[in-house]
């Protein structure tokens, strides 16, 4: 009889412990409820990020969220609960009191009245509160963050991986205001835009970094950026014993001007079959690592001579997604004009490029298809 007595009990509690479970749980269709308009139905990362919401939901796998309000059968009753979707896909809820609603609500006003006049106070900073940069350093650190303030002597962000931080102004190398497109697709650096395809930008590889490419099967080449204003790079046969003898030497300097703007010249000189020659160069480049244009002039040397006519450059690379860029490179010379146009597939540390050949009395072909991979410092 004990023993029954006490399955009773444990029956009975469960029984309510269970109804009082699905009492709590909210039943039906829920309606959104809009908790602020400063945010709308849904709270995407950015908006999280700009108000400070939600601070038991880490920013780095925040997606979206969104307030849904469910109304008990008789309607006499409600209840508020907050649907968070992660980047992991996993979907979390939490059930928020009028309290914690009007909490939610002051938060959002009162860090908009503080954006606001930060904003008046700083119009002519031109850097966007509450934007996602894609932000280097000068010690060659990048990272993606959401610029939360400004001062005269540094920037504060909160960063995807790292958390907030704040950085000061001097040593920020550059920054890149991203676009919805660019953060929903995801997007990292892919280099520091120091080349098209043969031809190089007044760009430098910066300091520790460099990579080693294979061009059209039987060249192989590296590069490496002793400064970030001095690199050097070479060019080798790829394949020993075919009969191409060829060592190229590509030594650059690079010197900023602005942070969009840099010049820079160097030498590409060749020795095959017991000669040697080559080209000096100075380019002029305007624009940022993955759009940019290049203007330049190059005279042919060697023997000690230097060719009376020069060479001149025109070039550019643009990024169109993630991973793809569009190159151009021009070559003009004594009215004869020719070039490479095509295009590059790039990762954190591979790419691929193959560029297409045309000019004065030159069909279009295929003529350039080269591997890449980059080394040292690459962020």
């Amino acid at each position: 009889m004990r023993l029954q007595g006490i399955a009773a009990c444990l029956v009975a509690i469960t029984s309510w412990c269970s109804l009082t479970a699905r009492a709590q749980q909210p039943t039906g269709s829920g309606h959104t409820y809009v908790v602020s308009s400063q945010v709308g139905e849904v709270i995407d990362h950015q908006e999280k990020v700009r108000f400070g919401l939600f601070p038991y939901y880490a920013a780095d796998n925040f997606q979206e969220a969104r307030f849904l309000q469910y109304f008990s059968a008789d309607s006499s009753s409600n209840s508020v609960v907050l649907q968070a979707t992660m980047r992991s896909g996993e979907l979390k809820t939490r059930r928020f009191t009028e309290s914690e609603l009007q909490d939610v609500r002051r938060q959002i006003e009162g860090r908009s009245q503080e954006l606001q006049q930060y904003g008046a106070r700083n119009a002519v900073a031109g850097d966007s509160i509450g934007g996602t940069y894609s932000v280097e350093l000068r010690s060659g650190t990048s990272f993606v963050g959401v610029l939360l303030a400004r001062n005269d002597n540094e920037l504060e962000f909160d960063a995807q991986d790292i958390g907030r931080v704040s950085i000061q102004k001097s040593n920020i190398r550059s920054m890149q205001l991203l676009s919805e497109t660019q953060l929903r697709k995801g997007w990292e650096p892919v280099g520091n835009g120091t080349r098209m395809f043969f031809a190089p930008t007044a760009r430098n590889l910066r300091r520790g970094e460099g990579y080693v490419q294979d061009i059209n099967i039987v060249l192989l080449g590296a590069n490496y950026g002793i400064t970030d204003h001095i690199s050097i790079g070479a060019l080798v046969p790829a394949l020993p014993g075919v009969g191409l003898n060829v060592f190229a030497i590509t030594p650059k300097v690079s010197v900023p001007i602005s942070e969009k703007f840099h010049v820079g010249g160097g030498l590409l000189y060749a020795f095959a079959f017991g000669s040697g020659g080559g080209i000096a160069y100075g380019v002029g480049t305007y624009g940022t690592a993955d759009n940019n244009a290049t203007l330049g002039l190059g005279y042919l040397v060697g023997s000690g001579d230097v060719d009376a006519s020069p060479v001149v450059l025109v070039g550019g690379a643009t990024r169109i997604s993630r991973r793809f860029s569009l190159l151009n490179e021009t070559y003009i010379t004594d009215g004869f004009l020719a070039g490479l146009v095509g295009a590059r597939v790039s990762a954190a540390r591979v790419s691929g490029s193959l560029g297409f050949i045309y000019g004065t009395g030159i069909p279009i072909l295929p003529a350039y298809l080269e591997v890449a991979y980059r080394f040292g410092r690459v962020r």
